[in-house]
């Protein structure tokens, strides 16, 4: 019991060192960000049309394979790098897995391979960068010590500013879709839900296998809506199945270190770094998929987001 303990405080000691949680959170906003328009082009490799009757229960599928992947990349990469049992070792732990996979996995990642398909990469970064509000909105009625105050109300309502702002057009219209955008919003909600039931759920579990196994259980419901109603992947050629793996490596690598960080420091700490997400984002969607991002009403909207994420996430 004493060797455990010593071990958990050499850990705890090592993810509290600014060199390291900070690299790691560097690491994760980046990978988050090209996730994007990497999505968007795996759509075109895999032959995923718009304007076909299966695209959604194809993207549903595109989106399970993805995650089903990532779910045993991290349960094996953690098993070779600890040398411990990949399973859950008790109910609570495998009913923990259950429950985070609705709003992880399920619900965020359901709405968003939906949304992403019918918004632009830079919109789509933008919009789903408002789960910073509500993780810490959410943190403030669950934990006692992350309450909120002015600045996180300030932040919030200019945040919402930034994402009106994306969303009215020249003649004031509002230019809002609800299958693209309305879609990321609610991936975005459900994303802050899943931060805040992790942050509770680490403390009596492994943080990279309660991810992996949240993320093979919630993509195998995923995998089976996709197929039941008609989904398929027809890759245009093996970069296809290339770029899935990148995809899947990608969210094994940065859900590995941010479910390990909660575990050692509040969830306002490393929200204010999901700042530079849209940033990364929406430079992905100009380099990858050529899309034109010096707008001047982008350009204000990624501003004013990325200063309400600042004032909510600021300490004093």
């Amino acid at each position: 019991m004493e060797k455990k303990k010593q071990v958990e405080i050499t850990k705890a000691r090592f993810w509290t060192k600014p060199v390291v949680w900070l690299t790691a959170t560097i690491i994760c906003v980046i990978l988050w960000g090209s996730a994007f328009p990497i999505v968007k082009t795996g759509y075109k490799l895999f032959r995923i049309d718009n304007s076909s009757p299966d695209a959604i229960p194809s993207m549903i599928l595109f989106g399970g394979t993805r995650f089903f992947i990532t779910g045993i990349l991290m349960i094996l990469f953690t098993v070779i790098t600890e040398k411990i049992n990949p399973f859950p070792q008790n109910k609570v732990q495998w009913r923990d897995s259950f429950i985070l996979a609705l709003p992880v996995t399920i619900f965020q990642y359901g709405f968003y391979f939906i949304g992403i398909a019918n918004t632009s990469g830079a919109v789509g970064s933008i919009m789903a960068s408002t789960s910073s509000f509500m993780e810490v909105i959410l943190a403030g009625f669950i934990f006692a010590d992350e309450k909120l105050n002015l600045s996180k109300i300030i932040g919030c309502c200019v945040g919402f500013i930034g994402v009106i702002i994306l969303n009215v057009s020249g003649d004031t219209v509002v230019a809002f879709n609800w299958l693209g955008d309305g879609l990321i919003l609610l991936s975005a909600l459900s994303t802050s839900i899943g931060t805040n039931v992790n942050k509770v759920f680490v403390k009596r579990n492994h943080p990279r296998l309660l991810s992996g196994w949240n993320f093979i259980l919630g993509s195998s419901v995923l995998l089976i809506i996709g197929l039941s109603f008609g989904g398929s992947l027809n890759p245009v050629n093996a970069m296809a199945w290339l770029l899935l793996l990148y995809l899947s490596s990608l969210s094994a690598i940065a859900f590995a270190l941010w479910t390990t960080m909660l575990k050692y420091h509040p969830v306002a700490k490393l929200s204010v770094f999901k700042t530079l997400i849209p940033v990364t984002g929406t430079i992905g969607s100009a380099i990858i998929l050529k899309e034109n991002i010096l707008q001047t009403q982008l350009i204000v909207a990624l501003i004013v987001v990325m200063l309400g994420i600042y004032l909510v996430n600021r300490n004093k």
